[in-house]
């Protein structure tokens, strides 16, 4: 999948996400596309589908599979996509006449699809583990600070006095809901694409629901009447979520550099000047609000790929690896960096 643009080189610490950009690294990728296969074998022997000797030999081959990466990179430049490339070198090393009967039925949609699917799981932990931490670092300021007066603000002009907590409770409590959320927007993604090439699951025959059954069960994954192909507002739904906490942050962050330009608040660190070593600059709450500006761009292009056209659209769907890597990396640097720069924080007010 495509990473970030600026994970490597002088950006890389400020705005690289290693542990989410892992996610969906090559080897991951290529990870799941053998569990998939390993998981559909089964299931076609299971239902008579292909032979013993055939299903040991595919799965001893998928189990000894060393990509020639180097080969990939270069069909996927023609083929648009890398599993047209990962197919011929397993069945290169199957060989005949069992080679036939690996891949059957599936296409390269089901690989691709599936293989971010088995992603997500992981990627909600982690979401999930910093907004606790970020929620329990907001409760911990309230029990230091909540009574401390503050100035409030309305239309960026002076309003009424209000407290610290009064103005924390606005941080936290759109985190908690956003928490409470986070479990059913993974579910409702986590749904196996298994449909074929054209997304009727008409090569399996009358054996179609009971081999999708089966690989959904192995992967650990739901499984519906239909394939989703052209669906992908699951995802969309997904990147929303995203785009709904990386803004709640941004929210943080901006009322958070705007305290500071009023001295209302200490942390340890900060940013330097070149010229100017009295500064102690606001990085991390600038970057909230950076992140908070690029990331519904990213979610705009998501919204853009439900146009998926007839049965499979390359164009909208390359889009979607082009941006959803990039949001959810995204959204674990948000995580992140609120939940530095909150223990950072002695006092506000």
């Amino acid at each position: 999948m495509v990473h970030n643009p600026y994970n490597k080189g002088l950006l890389k610490a400020l705005l690289g996400e290693p542990e989410a950009e892992a996610l969906f690294s090559t080897d991951r990728m290529l990870d799941n596309f053998n569990k998939f296969e390993m998981a559909l074998t089964r299931a076609l022997y299971q239902t008579g589908k292909i032979t013993k000797p055939s299903h040991d030999k595919i799965l001893s081959s998928i189990s000894n599979f060393v990509p020639d990466i180097k080969d990939l990179i270069k069909t996927t430049q023609v083929d648009g996509i890398p599993v047209p490339g990962y197919v011929r070198q397993l069945k290169k090393e199957i060989g005949t006449p069992y080679s036939s009967d690996f891949h059957l039925g599936t296409t390269s949609q089901d690989l691709m699809d599936t293989s971010l699917v088995m992603i997500l799981p992981e990627l909600s932990r982690v979401f999930h583990r910093s907004l606790e931490q970020i929620v329990g670092s907001l409760q911990s300021l309230e029990k230091k600070f909540s009574s401390v007066p503050l100035q409030g603000y309305t239309r960026m002009q002076p309003a009424k006095m209000i407290t610290v907590g009064d103005r924390i409770t606005s941080w936290r409590e759109p985190l908690v809901k956003l928490k409470s959320t986070l479990t059913i927007v993974d579910k409702n993604c986590q749904i196996l694409q298994l449909a074929g090439p054209v997304g009727n699951r008409d090569e399996w025959g009358g054996k179609a629901a009971e081999i999708v059954m089966l690989v959904g069960k192995e992967l650990g994954l739901e499984t519906t009447e239909h394939g989703w192909q052209t669906d992908r507002t699951g995802y969309c739904t997904y990147t929303d979520w995203c785009g709904n906490l990386v803004g709640i942050l941004a929210k943080i962050g901006k009322d958070l550099t705007l305290i500071a330009q009023m001295e209302q608040i200490e942390f340890t660190g900060g940013g330097t000047s070149s010229a100017m070593p009295h500064k102690s600059n606001p990085i991390e709450p600038e970057l909230l609000i950076t992140f908070g500006h690029y990331v519904p761009l990213l979610t705009a292009g998501m919204h853009q790929s439900l146009m998926h056209e007839q049965e499979r659209s390359g164009s909208m769907w390359t889009l979607e690896w082009i941006v959803i890597p990039q949001i959810c990396a995204l959204t674990s640097k948000s995580l992140k960096v609120t939940e530095g720069f909150l223990r950072s924080i002695t006092r506000l007010g």
